[in-house]
């Protein structure tokens, strides 16, 4: 399949929303698997619309190709730009870096790159699995955080109500 066929999904409230950051070939692969899982999806190869994307519209998830634009990790301006977001817009995105030069799940790689898990390319037939268990992760990890956050919205409003 081209990516020229897939789509780009229209988003609507409370959707499982995604971007992929990535060549055409990881594109084909990962959209097919996250439109399994239920998410809308958008992509792009091109850095600067990806940024563009991100500016507009709170993913829940993003993949991200290491060498996106044949630029090294260093100079990837889709995860540059991803560090820069501010903490409380980061913890509700899932963020996956794919890339050659990681191994798969590896805890130590995905925390010193600020990302939720990284995914070696070799691995993308088994990504429905990677991404499943990683989410369930990082669910679980921000759940108390997201809880709060929205109890503490609801109490600003109660309050500004009262007063």
């Amino acid at each position: 399949m081209s990516t020229a066929l897939l789509v780009q999904d229209f988003f609507e409230l409370g959707d499982k929303t995604a971007l992929v950051c990535a060549e055409p070939g990881v594109v084909e692969s990962t959209w097919k698997t996250l439109k399994e899982m239920g998410f809308k999806v958008h992509f792009s190869s091109d850095e600067d619309d990806a940024i563009e994307r991100l500016r507009y519209t709170q993913y829940n998830c993003v993949i991200v190709q290491e060498d996106l634009a044949g630029k090294p990790l260093e100079m990837n301006e889709v995860m540059n730009y991803l560090s820069t977001l501010p903490m409380a817009q980061r913890r509700n995105t899932f963020v996956c870096l794919l890339g050659e030069s990681f191994r798969t799940l590896n805890a130590i790689q995905a925390f010193t790159l600020s990302v939720h898990v990284v995914v070696n390319p070799s691995d993308l037939p088994n990504l429905t699995a990677i991404l499943k268990k990683s989410l369930v992760e990082f669910d679980r990890t921000y759940r108390v955080y997201r809880i709060v956050m929205d109890s503490m919205g609801e109490r600003r409003t109660s309050k500004r109500a009262e007063g």
